[in-house]
């Protein structure tokens, strides 16, 4: 296995939807270290405003370039401003995908209509409005782009705080999630085992072994945090009275460290009766098919038994045998005696 057994995988909240879920599952793993904020998201009215207010000052830029040196100017803030955002828009993962195309198609034309207005000879100056119109696809682009922003499918900004990952966790109680985590693949296995036949009633299993292994994580979680804010209040006392006070934060801290251990001590003793029921199923099954094979075997002894007994066939065969030998001894004798004859002549 190339996973590393020391560390757990992360943890998505049980509540979210199968496929939403798999999802978050899916960039945790592949981006485990990618920051994601746990705060929430500002309202859509503080973007919007946000939002104009940049326009403001771009528009306000506008104006005084306007003034001071005409169209040119105006047009060069005009387009770079636009530019600009629909490139950054093209880069954001929240914005809606038609915003997003709208706005390339933007940022396109107006450098494609750029050098109408830059190097034509024929043309004194681009218009005073010209700068006003790429302005008001500005700020028609950037309306769009907050008031659809984070519609649709979530983003893992969204799902942060559905999803645990193993730097959520101390590395102290990496174990503890780990075998919680063992004990899932454990079911797993065993269901795939099964082949069908859940005595073991497998899925419900599973299915309270993911709410467990959440609801712990989310302990360890909160319990790293309020760990180290003890640990912070303790170094910064400043007598033995403020820790003293401190001292029932530590209590409970280790009282709950006890009661996520039982948890987890639970969990793994339901494993290792769930693999003992399994080998004990597979035990039975091959100690079924041994019984079911066993006429087949008995039966070839049976068959084999008869062959103990002399056979008349055999033994006519063998005399047959014996009969040949000695007429071939026979005949080899005499060719012997005549071939001595035939020395003795010669001689």
């Amino acid at each position: 296995m190339s996973e590393d057994v020391s560390r757990p995988r992360p943890v998505v909240d049980t509540a979210l939807p199968a496929d939403v879920r798999e999802d978050a599952y899916r960039r945790a793993v592949t981006a485990p270290h990618h920051p994601m904020e746990r705060t929430e998201r500002p309202p859509r009215s503080a973007h919007l405003r946000d939002a104009w207010a940049q326009l403001l000052w771009v528009g306000v830029t506008l104006v005084i370039a306007s003034a001071l040196a005409g169209g040119y100017l105006g047009m060069i803030i005009a387009t770079i401003s636009l530019v600009v955002y629909v490139c950054a828009l093209a880069l954001r993962t929240d914005a809606a995908r038609p915003v997003r195309v709208v706005g390339a198609g933007l940022g396109v034309m107006a450098l494609a209509a750029t050098p109408l207005w830059l190097w034509a000879a024929a043309v004194p100056g681009p218009p005073v409005f010209a700068p006003w119109i790429l302005f008001t696809l500005l700020a028609g682009t950037v309306t769009a782009d907050v008031l659809t922003s984070g519609r649709g499918r979530p983003t893992p900004a969204d799902r942060r705080e559905n999803v645990l990952l193993p730097g959520d966790i101390s590395v102290t109680d990496h174990r503890l999630l780990v075998d919680v985590q063992r004990t899932i693949d454990r079911v797993v296995d065993a269901r795939a085992e099964a082949a069908g036949v859940d005595t073991l009633d497998t899925a419900r299993g599973l299915s309270v072994l993911r709410e467990q292994e959440w609801r712990i994580a989310s302990l360890l979680s909160r319990q790293r945090e309020l760990r180290r804010a003890y640990l912070v209040r303790h170094q910064r006392a400043t007598s033995d009275r403020v820790r003293a006070v401190l001292r029932a934060q530590q209590e409970h801290l280790a009282a709950t460290e006890q009661h996520i251990r039982a948890r987890v001590e639970q969990i793994v003793a339901y494993g290792s009766l769930v693999e003992a029921a399994v080998r004990a199923q597979r035990e039975w099954e091959q100690c079924e098919e041994a019984v079911a094979a066993l006429g087949a075997y008995a039966e070839l002894r049976a068959e084999a038994s008869l062959l103990a007994e002399r056979s008349s066939e055999v033994a006519e065969l063998t005399d047959i045998a014996e009969a040949a030998r000695r007429v071939r001894d026979a005949s080899a004798a005499r060719v012997h005696t005549a071939a001595t004859d035939l020395v003795h002549l010669a001689d």
